[in-house]
């Protein structure tokens, strides 16, 4: 097989609560790349549904989305052992397949994935679904000044139960200029006046992130079954998350002791290399056979699991001194005409000035949150009626 180097796009998922959708984060490290193989990412949820990627490593792209695949879609089932075929998942976009149907496990059986592509058959070992319990906490660690530590706690205290745990979590945080603008300017609609309580306003915006790492613990090595303050996450200082409100929202899964050690070595293989196929890609072939070929290899691994999830808010003064500080006490007096000049310098308007058709401007992120990041896309959960 021809090996080329690329950008690898790893692809992790998180199942969000309320409905069986996912979560693509790109990581992309520069690895050496063995082209054409077949990748296959998912999970079994219960009770909210599955979603499952199907793809190829493809010469030429710089990602493992496969055109070619897209354009031939594949039949996706779930199957259980006991010969019962128990949902049919639809395509959604490009090589996402989504089961939408709720899953109830059942006592002794094992599922799993089958699909045909191509005229040839595949399907994923029979696993047995794990049950995940509830997370007992997520806090954080303030190091003054210097870090904010995002932790997590979980037990479980049937004897049978699973030691293996993933976390996914989705970010999401409010930024809040330090002053109302009252016009803003742009070179299509020039200078326009701002109402500070309309959603047109540039003093509120929200950001959000998705985990881009596989994150893993296990308890198998101790007495109780017990997780205590893993570190998920750290942010230093000088963030715009810490600006107003910061949220995360943190999702646990339970997982089988091969699932585990199949994630664990796609973790240090990444982390560590910088790349999946190390040393060999016979090391990452995951639970998936091709029952038409069983000598094709596979990347990928599918297995079944219940999620819990645990939000945690962190107000901007429960952390003094993180957030990202600008000079926002210069201000800077410029005529009408000169406000394009004024937005290349990154100044924004604050204000009229007293001669008419003069404005004060301020360096841009004292003023306008879009400038850190932020959109007007406000969560629809969000605790506050900032708009």
């Amino acid at each position: 097989m021809k090996k080329l180097s690329i950008k690898l796009y790893l692809v992790f998922y998180c199942t969000m609560i309320s409905l069986a959708t996912s979560c693509i984060t790109p990581y992309e490290p520069d690895v050496e790349w063995i082209n054409d193989l077949l990748v296959v990412e998912g999970a079994i949820i219960a009770p909210y549904g599955t979603i499952i990627h199907i793809n190829r490593t493809n010469e030429g792209s710089s990602s493992f989305y496969d055109p070619n695949l897209t354009n031939k879609k594949a039949v996706v089932t779930l199957i259980s052992d006991k010969g019962t075929t128990i949902a049919t998942a639809q395509n959604t976009t490009g090589s996402s397949y989504m089961i939408t149907d709720s899953i109830s496990f059942k006592p002794g059986e094992k599922y799993a994935i089958h699909f045909l592509i191509n005229g040839k058959e595949y399907q994923s070992d029979f696993v047995e679904p794990q049950i995940t319990p509830e997370i007992d906490e997520v806090n954080y660690q303030y190091k003054e000044l210097e870090e904010v530590d995002i932790r997590v706690s979980t037990h479980n205290d049937d004897p049978d139960a699973s030691r293996y745990y993933r976390w996914t979590y989705k970010e999401d945080w409010e930024i809040v200029s330090e002053y109302f603008a009252q016009y803003t300017w742009s070179y299509e609609n020039g200078i326009q006046k701002l109402n500070q309580f309309s959603p047109e306003n540039v003093h509120y915006c929200w950001a959000s992130k998705t985990s881009n790492r596989i994150l893993l613990s296990k308890s198998d090595n101790f007495s109780e079954n017990k997780i205590k303050d893993h570190t998920i996450l750290s942010l230093g200082a000088a963030d715009s998350r810490f600006s107003y409100l910061y949220s995360i929202s943190i999702q646990q899964q339970a997982l089988d002791r091969k699932a585990y050690e199949y994630l664990e070595n796609m973790r240090k293989n990444v982390e560590q290399t910088g790349g999946i196929f190390a040393p060999q890609p016979t090391e990452i072939k995951g639970n998936i056979t091709c029952l038409s070929n069983p000598e094709e290899i596979i990347i990928g691994y599918i297995y079944a699991t219940t999620e819990t999830s645990y939000r945690l808010y962190i107000k901007a003064e429960d952390v003094p001194g993180m957030t990202d500080i600008y000079d926002c006490r210069e201000k800077q007096l410029f005529s009408g005409r000169e406000l394009e000049k004024a937005y290349g310098q990154g100044f924004a308007i604050l204000s009229e000035g007293a001669v008419s058709g003069t404005y004060f401007c301020m360096n841009r992120r004292c003023v306008d949150c879009r400038s850190r990041g932020g959109t007007k896309n406000k969560p629809d959960f969000w605790p506050n009626n900032h708009q």
